[in-house]
């Protein structure tokens, strides 16, 4: 591919069906030694994904090599494998800067967005005609757009069927690289929880943001801690004792990183005392089950919040799905016996009223059930397109669309689609019941950066009320932090995080994909050239 685009005039290369490839040159090479000596370039390919690809050619526009971690690469030039995923990260880095410039203007003067819907988060309900002014990065004013008083020099945006709500929160994502904060900003997402990631990559994106070298959303990230096994995560920092669990959370701290997250493989005889840690160090303790032991018990040690609604719903699982739950049981055994799960009866019953605090402890549990995940993983069959990609299609470079269309989880031979999809609907059902109980729920995807409003949409389905729905991605996930005294809502006083949407998600919370603006920290952004930087033809459905 890459031989054939360079061969084009322009390096530029239709795709079918449709948009377009092209190859960017960023940096020559040496690799090799003595008589194996050769240059190789580097070259950035825009279109085939919404991450532009690195790719490596010889001399001769040959291909060469293409390295992300696993590479492939000639025999006799493994040892370069290293300096040149090095080059390639610092060189598309250095890109980002210039990019950042151009999609994030900082207003010189005041900025109103006049006779707009909003969304008060605090009482979880739209307001219709009210003018917010932004001034030096904060919300200086919120009122009726008939009384308003609005700075004779500010910037006006007319606000007319449009709704004005915070800047949306993703609870739950895995930042991949720099072009993953473009997408979610382009969809409204100015802060997102990174719940386990590679740490060195966090703090260098940490860094540049504060250079002003990177345009991200703001990120609050957990670092991701696991033992020593075969289905250890792959970016986990791992722990082989307990000694260096409390240690991996001392640096977690040390770091200022937000919450530790447990994964399947970590000691469960470890917990308690790891536990303990972080709450003294003031982190927020969240994750999957440790293998063998059931939510409820990892409660008890001290969890702040179960991470996926599967691990919500494993309290009713068997002992056999327990006993395997961190492989490839955690998904096929709420698959297989969620269906059958009577959620008005012990042990689920126990369950819900634990995390709403509707026990001696009175503690609540959040849930960040990344519902979205799961229907990706039920629903689908091989060459449908989950719902929350359909509204992109046409948008999407092709490539992009086909890898949503992978379907999901192949069923057991002994199940059928239909009996996925049951146990899908018990699981959305849970939602609706946690919800009615109190159980505090933050909206977030472990997706690809585009997910959010399908997430949402998934909670009205769950029964809960607009209001109740766009919370859980705005002042829910912001007191989860500590940082709702300065975000999370349309507050006077409170930094300028907030997004313009054509229509009213009161009626239709998929109206939430209509960016048309979106202010983070008081900076200028449009949502169309957000889209096109990251890779999208158009505006979504």
């Amino acid at each position: 591919f890459i031989e054939n685009l360079l061969a084009q005039p322009g390096k530029t290369l239709a795709l079918l069906p449709g948009g377009k490839a092209t190859a960017t040159k960023l940096l020559d090479t040496q690799v090799g030694s003595g008589a194996t000596v050769q240059t190789v370039t580097l070259w950035k390919l825009s279109g085939l994904s919404t991450t532009p690809v690195p790719v490596w050619t010889d001399a001769n526009d040959k291909f060469f090599a293409i390295s992300f971690g696993i590479g492939w690469i000639p025999a006799g030039y493994e040892g370069d494998k290293e300096r040149l995923e090095k080059l390639q990260t610092e060189a598309l880095a250095a890109q980002m800067p210039a990019l950042a410039r151009s999609l994030a203007v900082t207003p010189s003067t005041p900025v109103a967005f006049t006779d707009v819907r909003i969304f008060d988060a605090p009482a979880k309900r739209f307001v219709d005609s009210q003018t917010v002014v932004v001034d030096r990065g904060l919300i200086v004013s919120v009122g009726a757009a008939g009384t308003a008083k609005v700075p004779a020099n500010a910037k006006r945006i007319a606000g007319k069927g449009m709704t004005l709500v915070p800047g949306m929160w993703d609870s739950h994502m895995h930042v991949g690289d720099d072009y993953t904060g473009i997408q979610e900003l382009s969809l409204g997402v100015t802060s997102v929880r990174d719940p386990g990631n590679d740490d060195a990559k966090t703090l260098d994106r940490r860094g540049r943001v504060a250079r002003g070298e990177l345009l991200m959303p703001n990120v609050y990230p957990s670092s991701l801690i696991d033992g020593k096994g075969p289905n250890t995560a792959q970016v986990a920092n791992v722990a082989t004792s307990q000694a260096e669990a409390i240690a991996l959370i001392d640096k977690a701290a040390a770091n200022r990183f937000t919450g530790v997250k447990f994964y399947g493989t970590f000691n469960p005889a470890w917990l308690p005392a790891a536990i303990a840690e972080a709450h003294a160090k003031g982190l927020h303790v969240h994750g999957h089950i440790p293998q063998g032991m059931r939510p409820l018990a990892a409660i008890a040690d001290g969890y702040d919040e179960i991470t996926h609604i599967n691990w919500v719903i494993m309290q009713a699982m068997p002992d056999s799905v327990i006993a395997e739950s961190n492989g490839i049981m955690r998904f096929q055994g709420p698959g297989r016996y969620a269906k059958g799960v009577d959620l008005d009866a012990p042990p689920m019953t126990t369950m819900v009223a634990t995390m709403a605090g509707k026990v001696p402890s009175g503690k609540k549990v959040t849930s960040d059930p990344t519902m979205v995940a799961f229907e990706g993983l039920y629903v689908p069959e091989n060459g449908d397109l989950s719902p929350a990609y359909a509204p992109f299609v046409g948008t999407l470079p092709p490539t992009v669309e086909r890898g949503f269309r992978s379907g999901g989880f192949a069923v057991p031979a002994d199940l059928t689609r239909a009996d996925f999809r049951a146990s899908w609907a018990k699981m959305v059902a849970l939602l609706g019941k946690m919800n009615a109980a109190g159980v505090p729920i933050v909206a977030g995807t472990d997706g690809n950066g585009i997910e959010i409003v399908r997430e949402l949409e998934i909670y009205r389905e769950a029964g809960m009320s607009a209001g109740e729905a766009l919370y859980a991605a705005t002042l829910a996930p912001a007191k989860l932090v500590g940082a709702d005294k300065t975000t999370g809502s349309i507050e006077a006083g409170k930094v300028a995080d907030l997004v313009l949407v054509e229509g009213d998600p009161s009626t239709s919370i998929g109206a939430l994909r209509q960016t048309r603006v979106v202010m983070m920290g008081g900076k200028l952004m449009d949502a169309d050239a957000l889209r096109a930087a990251a890779g999208f033809a158009g505006r979504p459905k």
